[in-house]
Parts: C-alpha cells; sequence; structure tokens
C-alpha cells in the first residue's frame, strides 16, 4: 500500500523539478538563449536540482533512520527497566542482585535515566532496611533486613550485623555512582545500615538523618555538605573521610576511628565524640557547641576557629592540636587546669560569656584535674 502511494508522489516531484521548477530556476536569461544553447543551460539547471533533491532524499532518510534507531533504543531501555524493576521485587536474591545491577548498567548508559535509577535504588534501600528503635536493636538483633535471617538467601551464621547481600549491592551502585548533576540528593534518610561497606563511597550532599551506620566501614568516604543529623556511626571506620560542612546536629561517633578525617565548617552540636579517634582530623571552622569529646584523642588536631561552648573534652588528648582563634565558653570542659589556665590567659572575650584564644597555647599536658 504505501508503495502504491509512493510511486505517484515521486512521479509529480520529478516532473515538478524537470518542467516548471527547472524553468523558474533558470530564469528569462537562459530562456532567450539560441535553442542549443538554452537546452544545455536546462540540462545544467536539471543536474543541479536533481542533485539537491538527491541529497535532500539522503538527509531525510539518514534523519528517520537515526529517529527510528533513538526511538527503539528508547522502547528498548523501557524494556531493560520494566524488567529490572520486576527482578527487584523478586523473592529470590540472585534475581533481586541481577535486577540491581541491570538498573546500574542503565544509569551509566543513560545520563536521562540516572536520577530516576538513584531513587528507586535508594526507596530500595530504605523498604527494606529500615532503621530500628534502640529497643528492638538488642531485642531482634540481626532481623533488621531483607531478607530475614535464617532463610535459604541469607544464613544466620553470615548475616550478623550487616546488610543482606542485596542491600549491600544497591549501595554500592549508590556509593559509585558517575558524577552527574542531580536534582536531588540520594535518601536514605533513618536506614540500618550497621557493618555496610561503603569505602570511598561518593556521597555528598546525601541525606542520612538518622541513620544507623554503627561499625560501618567508611574509609575515604564523601559526605561533604551531607546530613546526618541524628545519625548513628558508633566504631564506624571514618579515616579519611570527608565530611567538609557536613550535618551532624546529635550525631553518634563514640568510639570511632576519624584520623585524617575533614570536618571543616561542619555543624557538629551536640555530636559525641566520646573514645573516638580523632588524631590529625581537621574541625577548622566547626561547629562544636555541647559536643562531647570525653577520653577522646585529638592528638594534631587542626581546631582553628571552631566553636566549642559547652564541649565537653574530659580526659581528652590534645598533643599538638591547634586550638588557633578557638571561641569558648565558661562551661567548655577542657582536658586539664593547666590547659584551662593556659587558655585563659591567653584569651579575650569577644562578647559577654564568649571568649576567644589568642594567643599560642602550646602543648597539652595532662595534668591535675578537669575544668
Amino acid at each position: 500500500m504505501l508503495a502504491v502511494l509512493v510511486v505517484p508522489v515521486v512521479v509529480v516531484v520529478l516532473w515538478a523539478l524537470l518542467g516548471p521548477v527547472a524553468r523558474w530556476a533558470a530564469g528569462p536569461v537562459v530562456l532567450d538563449l539560441p535553442g542549443k544553447d538554452q537546452a544545455a543551460a536546462m540540462n545544467a539547471v536539471r543536474q543541479t536540482l536533481l542533485q539537491a533533491a538527491g541529497g535532500t532524499a539522503a538527509l531525510s532518510a539518514l534523519v528517520f533512520t537515526a529517529t527510528n534507531y533513538l526511538l527503539n533504543r528508547r522502547g528498548q531501555f523501557t524494556d531493560r527497566y520494566t524488567a529490572a524493576i520486576a527482578q527487584l521485587a523478586s523473592e529470590k536474591m540472585e534475581e533481586r542482585i541481577g535486577g540491581i545491577y541491570a538498573l546500574e548498567h542503565l544509569m551509566r548508559e543513560s545520563e536521562r535515566d540516572h536520577s530516576t535509577v538513584v531513587e528507586v535504588l535508594a526507596s530500595f534501600v530504605r523498604e527494606n532496611a529500615p532503621a530500628l528503635e534502640e529497643r528492638a536493636i538488642s531485642a531482634d538483633r540481626g532481623r533488621w533486613m531483607h531478607p530475614p535471617i535464617g532463610t535459604e538467601d541469607e544464613p544466620e551464621d553470615t548475616a550478623q550485623d550487616r546488610p543482606a547481600t542485596d542491600i549491600q549491592a544497591a549501595l554500592t551502585v549508590l556509593a559509585r555512582r558517575p558524577k552527574r548533576v542531580e536534582p536531588n540528593p540520594v535518601d536514605l534518610r533513618r536506614t540500618n545500615l550497621r557493618g555496610a561497606d561503603l569505602r570511598g563511597a561518593q556521597l555528598d550532599h546525601a541525606s542520612l538523618n538518622g541513620a544507623q551506620l554503627n561499625d560501618a566501614f567508611l574509609e575515604g568516604a564523601q559526605f561533604n555538605r551531607a546530613s546526618l543529623d541524628a545519625a548513628q556511626l558508633n566504631d564506624a571506620l571514618l579515616v579519611d573521610a570527608q565530611l567538609d560542612h557536613a550535618l551532624l546536629n546529635g550525631a553518634q561517633l563514640n568510639d570511632a576511628l576519624l584520623g585524617d578525617a575533614q570536618l571543616n565548617g561542619a555543624d557538629l552540636m551536640g555530636a559525641q565524640f566520646n573514645r573516638a579517634s580523632l588524631d590529625a582530623a581537621q574541625f577548622n571552622h566547626a561547629l562544636l557547641h555541647r559536643a562531647q569529646f570525653n577520653r577522646a584523642s585529638l592528638n594534631g588536631a587542626q581546631l582553628n576557629d571552631a566553636f566549642l561552648g559547652g564541649a565537653q573534652l574530659k580526659d581528652a588528648e590534645l598533643t599538638e592540636a591547634n586550638l588557633t582563634n578557638v571561641i569558648w565558653t565558661p562551661s567548655t570542659l577542657w582536658p586539664s587546669r593547666d590547659l584551662a589556665d593556659r587558655i585563659r590567659v591567653r584569651s579575650e572575650e569577644v562578647e559577654s560569656g564568649v571568649w576567644r584564644v589568642t594567643g599560642e597555647v602550646g602543648p597539652a599536658r595532662p595534668t591535675e584535674g578537669t575544668v
């Protein structure tokens, strides 16, 4: 049927090109030429028009082919996406993992689908690894992830205090996703990610408020400008982690390892670093109001311009720590009376009840009492 319609159209187009259009293109100058010269000129005009028509037809065919290719490719992406989503809902662990990595391939191949895949995987983690209430953690320990402990997919003796295999796979894909502009942050709020392996993860701007990351492996992870308010990171490994300008209000990092970590400009109001290892960590311009560093190790830490109003540093180690321009208040609890006295002498009151260190404090020496 299509061929029957195309043939008459082609005939009409050729007649128009070789007849009226050719005479119009030739103009009166050619038409006034002698017969032989006029015929030669008209043939040249017709040849030019045919070449132009051929080029246009070829270009149209190319555009048509490209459009069909893109439509077919989009259709294939849709089919693959649908299949991957179906795999995520499977009861079989291997099929869920296959769906996760299928989505990763789609995300890497299609920038257009990047945000959708990120949101799907983050939602998968939130739905299948929700944070537990404190009382449930001890009462139902080890049964906080999908699939339940003791099932065929996740034997009890291999799944204690770490994410289920499919949850870890989804986290791994999110952690290594391509660096692209994202309209929304990765949303992992109120998730239970205890023992998760997120070493080197790219989670800048991510939302992890209320997330449980106790015992997690976060070495070298990037959480710049991320939101981790009330997050639990007790005993977590955060060596070389980057948390510049991150929000960690009320976060728990007790016994965590944060050597060489960067927390410059971070909001750490009420955060707990008790017994944490923070040697050579950077807290420049950080807000540490009422933060707890009891028995923490801050040897060589950088606290330039940090706000330590009401902070507790009982029995903390501050050998060679840089306290230049640190702001403190009378409620700040220093690790020793000696250090407290030297800080007072080298400070000036910037406003009522608020003091700033203006001179070299010198090395901290653990001596009698805490002030």
